[in-house]
């Protein structure tokens, strides 16, 4: 669901079509290029009419610019409409002729929606590689929309090789980026995709509310692409649900727009869908009918997965008729697709392995000729050095240049490191002050709790004659005592967080907190590599104490989420709170010793820190990212 292309520039249709009648040569090439994008999600059909033109045009005016962005622009109207073949060939073609012409950025976007297209049709190996060369070009050109847009597509092959936990991390980095740019087709794309893995973890409500939340987004803006996708989400989690009724309701009209946007393999799967419903609710004729209708258009598209759904669901509604005769012939038929598919998957696997050794057998090569060519232009960059340097001494007037340099490279040294004494100066301040923080209340518990409690048992221990009831008092006391001494040194470190943890520790911390009433605090954890390092782990663990007791303080917060990811080159700890919302630009300028302390910690791990919070309103985000290894 909800796999992003690149973003067009936001011009209306009414606009470009009205401008478009006086236009000739170039000019016009560009204004049907833009409306060939602009009908991309609401007609696909009227999209590819508007591109061939402008490809002839393109094409007659020797402009190869636009002729590459009306192929591209073809192909993704293919592609919307389930027509992988027609897609990947016209895709494959413009990232030829982008990589001759040399735009990286637009090399990139074809590099995607080549990744989409192997997505859909079930090719993760290669979607993945397609991604991930996309993603490495807009992390150096520094596009953070189409950062987040790769991502969020990384998310959606995860999630069909069923690596749900991993996803939710991934879509929630691309939300966090979105949210920040205000791109609401990002959001509502995020929100989607975050309703359909929340329906692949089981979690049906949290499903329905991001999906039902995307609907809304999606229509406000009229994709009807991606709308019929997320009604169709709705319908599905509100199956799950047993709310049958309104679960029907919603893919009718997902189907209803699957024929108007003429999506024939999400229409074939919504077909499908159906039908077992029909059979939940002993509609067995309606049923076989849609699930004809799903595998007849399955078929004529080779979408082999909804073939295999179809055949088991026809498989399925024929035996709760008591037809078991057809019901085996279809079952026959349902693994006679599945062999098929785990056969072809098997060549393809031996075929990418063959190409992934030539390639790499030729990459090492191109290394070894690297390697040579670098010997030799250091040599060369030596000599031209040392040549520069004996007509350097000859000249004065360099060599008072070259004294200026040193004096302003020396200043530069002596500002950076004053910055840095000062920098040291401020975190051992920090870390003093929570010291002397911890030790004040140390000894209050100390002086309050214990210190009073051995009084008492002193005082009942001293009298003459002691009576059951005096004993009895007293072992209660120590009791009491032995439960403050565990507090205490939980406080100062958790053995929870030596022997156990990250994870067991936030969970102590968690409970103790729940215990006092108040608040409902949630953790999570994905994935924690077992070998932590130690500074690592209590880092993470105070900086959530400290946030956490803040939050608990200043923010009327009912409810808290902690959420600890583990991504191959990356941890992730997020904590969200429904309080009340605060100026984070004024936070980050404080001068408090808990805020300190937090940066201290962060900064002792090498981190980064995200806060997503407003006045006046409910909630607030942080995040805090550790590369893997620090």
């Amino acid at each position: 669901m909800a796999s992003i292309s690149g973003f067009a520039q936001e011009k209306s249709i009414d606009s470009l079509r009205s401008i478009l009648g006086n236009q000739t040569g170039k000019e016009r090439a560009k204004t049907l290029i833009e409306l060939c994008w602009e009908y991309r999600f609401t007609n696909a059909d009227t999209a590819r009419l508007f591109g061939n033109e402008a490809l002839e045009l393109a094409k007659s005016m020797k402009i190869e610019e636009l002729e590459v962005e009306a192929i591209n622009n073809i192909g993704v109207t293919h592609e919307a409409q389930g027509n992988y073949a027609q897609a990947l060939e016209l895709e494959l073609k413009a990232l030829e002729l982008r990589r001759k012409i040399g735009d990286d950025s637009k090399t990139a976007k074809t590099l995607n929606d080549i990744g989409i297209v192997y997505d859909e049709q079930g090719n993760y190996q290669k979607a993945l590689e397609y991604y991930f060369e996309a993603r490495k070009i807009f992390e150096r050109l520094q596009d953070f929309p189409k950062i987040a847009m790769v991502i969020n597509n990384i998310g959606i092959v995860l999630k069909a090789q069923k690596e749900f936990k991993k996803v939710v991390g991934y879509y929630q980095q691309a939300l966090a980026i979105y949210q920040k740019l205000g791109n609401k087709f990002g959001v509502a794309a995020c929100h989607a995709n975050l309703g359909s893995v929340y329906f692949n973890l089981n979690r049906y409500d949290s499903a329905l509310v991001y999906s039902q939340l995307a609907a809304t987004e999606l229509e406000a803006i009229n994709n009807k692409q991606f709308l019929a996708a997320a009604i169709c989400n709705v319908g599905m989690a509100l199956h799950k649900l047993k709310r049958l009724d309104e679960a029907t309701k919603s893919l009718l009209q997902a189907e209803q727009l699957y024929i108007e946007y003429d999506n024939k393999r999400e229409l074939a799967f919504a077909l499908i869908y159906l039908a077992g419903i029909d059979r939940e609710s002993n509609r067995i004729s309606q049923g076989i009918a849609r699930a004809k209708e799903g595998l007849s258009i399955a078929e004529k598209i080779n979408a082999k997965e909804q073939v295999m759904q179809a055949q088991m669901e026809l498989a399925e509604l024929y035996a709760s008729s008591q037809n078991f005769q057809q019901s085996l012939d279809h079952y026959r038929k349902y693994n006679s697709v599945k062999d098929s598919l785990y056969e072809t998957e098997k060549s393809r696997q031996m075929a990418e392995l063959q190409t992934r050794f030539e390639t790499e057998k030729k990459e090492n090569q191109i290394v070894v000729l690297r390697q040579e060519n670098e010997l030799k232009d250091s040599k060369i960059r030596q000599n031209r050095l040392l040549i520069l340097s004996l007509i350097g001494i000859l000249m004065g007037g360099l060599a008072l240049g070259l004294l200026y340099r040193t004096r302003a490279r020396l200043k530069q040294q002596a500002e950076l490191a004053a910055t840095r004494a000062a920098l040291r100066e401020s975190q051992l301040q920090a870390v003093i002050a929570s010291q002397e923080e911890e030790r004040k209340r140390f000894a209050a518990d100390l002086h309050d709790g214990l210190g009073q409690m051995i009084s008492a048992v002193r005082l009942g221990l001293s009298k003459d004659a002691l009576d059951k009831g005096i004993v009895q008092h007293s072992l209660s006391l120590l009791n009491e005592m032995n439960q403050e001494i565990r507090n205490i040194a939980f406080n100062l470190m958790p053995q929870v967080l030596v022997n156990g943890g990250l994870e067991e520790a936030l969970k102590e911390f968690a409970s103790r907190l729940m215990r006092s009433g108040g608040i409902a605090i949630q953790v999570q954890t994905f994935d924690l590599a077992k070998n932590m390092p130690s500074e690592q782990r209590v880092a993470l663990y105070r900086i959530s104490q400290e946030w956490v007791n803040n939050v608990i303080k200043y923010s009327g917060a009912t409810s808290i989420s902690i959420q600890v990811v583990q991504h191959p080159k990356e941890l992730v700890l997020t904590i969200e709170d429904n309080g009340r919302g605060f100026n984070s630009e004024r936070l980050l300028q404080s001068e408090g010793n808990g805020w300190k302390n937090i940066n201290s910690r962060l900064h002792l791990i090498k981190g980064e820190l995200e806060i997503d919070s407003q006045e006046g309103r409910t909630g607030t985000t942080l995040i805090i990212t550790v590369a893997n290894g620090q």
